[in-house]
Order: structure tokens, then sequence, then C-alpha cells
């Protein structure tokens, strides 16, 4: 799969409504970004590592939420940075629209 690929599945499911946004008044145009490939830490198992894509990071300096693709299971999650500076998978929510509703 690819950025493009990612890109498309958000943009099919945003269908230019770039005014959603979440309970913080999050910015679309500004904090969507293009999809880069990862490793996530799992927040049940630090053992455990997944390659998930960022799609969208809340804040410039990267520690807010983010959301994640997951290519092999077609869904969008929540991530976020440990004070360790890792990147750790928060859940799994389904659709684009879901993680967004989740932060």
């Amino acid at each position: 799969m690819t950025s493009v690929e990612i890109e498309e599945i958000i943009i099919a499911e945003l269908k230019g409504n770039y005014k959603l946004s979440n309970v913080y008044g999050l910015n679309l145009n500004k904090c969507l970004i293009t999809p880069l490939k990862q490793t996530y830490l799992s927040s049940v198992d630090e053992n455990c590592s997944f390659e998930l894509w960022t799609v969208l990071e809340e804040t410039e300096d990267g520690q807010g939420y983010k959301i994640t693709y997951d290519e092999d299971d077609s869904a969008f999650g929540l991530g976020m940075m440990s004070k360790e500076n890792e990147l750790i998978d928060i859940g799994t929510y389904g659709s684009f629209i879901d993680a967004l509703k989740g932060m």
C-alpha cells in the first residue's frame, strides 16, 4: 500500500468535508499529513510493535494524538508519543471519522 492510496481512502471518507472537527476544534487542513509509515509499540505489551501509517498529527510538535492507519486490518486508530519519545498505539476505531471522534 502507498501513501497516495491511504490519502484516497481518507478523501473518499471525508467526501470533501474538511470542516469536520473533533471536540477540540481540530483543523483537518492543518493536521492531515502525507501518510508516513512508522513503528508503534502496543499500549498493553511493550515488546509488541506494529508498522502503522501516521496520517494526522494533532499538534505540530508531535506531542498530541495521532490518527493511524493499519493496512493489514484496513482500519484507522489512535496513537500518541510516550514520555520516552516512542510512538504508542492506543486503539483501533475502524473508520477515519470514528478515530477522529475518538480523539
